[in-house]
């Protein structure tokens, strides 16, 4: 009996991530996304699906076609790369848009597209603060991709963070170079060049910001 009662209670519990709310069918309508991309996100995030936000060329938030989920920290990590790997063959892209260290509650974007360069278009990234505007912020990107593989997994309007595949070959040049474009990542986060070195190696990823 209790054992039944249990199946009950949790077959209640997913009940809702097998189905989408009026409000989830309306997005999915108003964003021209496959129905089934929804349940996946929704099932993999274990919560509610929202339109995404991206940013115009004056910095406004503005509606763009996409989603976007709330996850809490301890699993933020694993949800974004099980996304990435099941959206992938539908040609949909995931990457993190805001990491609350307060809340300790991540938030996943997700759009249409194969062109990972496409996420930093929705979310206008740039670097005005240093006088870096949007286009040189994906011109320097592709500019590094010539000489090593990365992935972009989190982007938002001032900041963006890509993962190496295959890593620069001289690091000292590659953190004097990331140095004079994204001051911040030296000044406000590792301290020193030696240290975003360190960093990057250990991590095998690197975040730029301007804010």
């Amino acid at each position: 009996m209790v054992l039944a009662l249990a199946a009950l209670l949790l077959l209640a519990a997913a009940e809702p991530l097998c189905s989408l709310s009026a409000s989830e069918e309306r997005i999915a309508n108003q964003i021209g996304f496959a129905k089934d991309i929804l349940l996946l996100v929704k099932g993999e995030a274990r919560g509610p699906v929202h339109r995404l936000s991206g940013y115009d060329e004056d910095g406004y938030q503005i509606m763009v076609n996409g989603l976007t989920v709330s996850v809490p920290r301890s699993r933020s990590e694993q949800v974004l790369w099980s996304l990435r790997d099941k959206l992938k063959p539908w040609k949909y892209m995931a990457f993190i848009i805001e990491i609350n260290d307060t809340l300790k509650i991540d938030r996943i974007g997700i759009i249409k597209g194969t062109d990972q360069y496409d996420i930093l278009k929705i979310m206008h990234t740039n670097g005005d603060d240093d006088d870096v505007s949007h286009e040189e912020v994906i011109e320097k990107l592709k500019g590094w991709g010539r000489h090593c593989t990365f992935d972009i997994i989190g982007a938002e309007n001032a900041w963006v963070e890509i993962e190496f595949r295959i890593m620069p070959r001289d690091l000292s040049d590659f953190a004097d170079d990331v140095y004079a474009f994204s001051p911040n990542t030296v000044d406000e986060g590792t301290g020193t060049l030696s240290a975003l070195i360190k960093e990057v190696n250990a991590t095998k990823k690197l975040m730029l910001w301007w804010d």
